[in-house]
């Protein structure tokens, strides 16, 4: 047997947020049984979780189809079932997830509604494919003149960006996935995140964001750490954010509301010498389902 917990990740509302699994890997799991959890649990992402020592942990995560080397919003997940399960104290010191995308430090702050968890993902890496407009348009359902612009960037995993005008735009898009799927894994894309920008000044930034996540295994998602963090970089390298005095800039991002399942991701960067120095990706988690999973 071995502890499983349903999680979800930057809910809005009480039935929102992305579904994240979280496995206890006390027992030494291996690659078949852990895809065999991911499959059978139905999670979009599932994270197995072996602790390395008293602030590192080495996790996993599996889609129901194939191995990841990062997921955003299921680390969230993790490190906020840690705390709740008594496995981690919030004390201030900061944690290390140990990934095939590297290590990623986490931090946790106590709040009036509950623990939020903050990841810093790796520097960001910019213009990762070349696709036609044409093609992306079609892909969606959309017309060609409907795309505001088209870029890319990766934090961890690597994201197509594709703006549309607005939100009216972003609810009709009408995906096909066979084609997605195989569209996707042709040129390595992980996911394509389509988005329309709300407001902006100085320092901040608000998105509507809908995140199609047919390379990895899942047509769609409710909330998405690793897009919106690699997001809002290109946000910024495109000129569509700018920093404040002090070299910041707040994203916000609504995702899910589509799907009916209304999430808010927070993204900050920091910028030093016009440089991005760090992507910080953060939210809550809250628990949906205690369980154990019986080999």
């Amino acid at each position: 047997m071995v502890p499983v917990r349903l999680y979800a990740a930057f809910p809005a509302s009480d039935f929102g947020g992305n579904v994240a699994g979280i496995v206890y890997d006390d027992v030494g799991l291996d690659d078949g049984q852990m895809q065999g959890i991911a499959a059978q649990l139905g999670a979009p992402t599932t994270g197995f979780v072996a602790r390395e020592d008293d602030l590192r942990f080495r996790v996993r995560f599996f889609s129901s189809e194939r191995e990841m080397d990062m997921c955003g919003h299921v680390t969230v997940a993790v490190f906020i079932a840690l705390l709740d399960d008594g496995r981690i104290r919030a004390d201030g010191k900061g944690f290390r997830q140990l990934t095939p995308a590297g290590e990623i430090s986490v931090a946790l702050r106590e709040g009036p509604e509950g623990p939020s968890a903050t990841m810093k993902q790796h520097p960001p890496e910019f213009d990762l494919f070349d696709v036609p407009a044409r093609e992306i348009a079609r892909l969606l359902g959309l017309a060609p003149s409907d795309l505001r612009s088209i870029g890319s960037a990766a934090t961890a995993l690597k994201h197509l960006c594709v703006e549309l005008p607005d939100k009216r735009a972003l609810a009709a898009i009408r995906p096909d996935d066979a084609a997605l799927r195989a569209f996707t894994r042709s040129e390595g894309i992980d996911t394509i995140g389509v988005w329309t920008a709300l407001g902006q000044d100085a320092g901040r930034a608000q998105l509507r964001v809908r995140d199609l996540c047919h390379g990895v295994g899942d047509p769609e998602e409710a909330a998405s750490g690793t897009t919106n963090g690699a997001l809002a970089c290109h946000l910024w390298r495109s000129g569509r954010a700018l920093p404040n005095t002090t070299g910041t800039i707040a994203v916000e991002a609504e995702q899910g509301f589509e799907m009916g399942r209304p999430s808010l991701i927070s993204t900050e960067l920091e910028l030093r010498d016009d440089v991005i120095a760090e992507v910080r990706v953060g939210g809550r988690a809250t628990r949906r389902l205690t369980g154990e999973f019986h080999l």
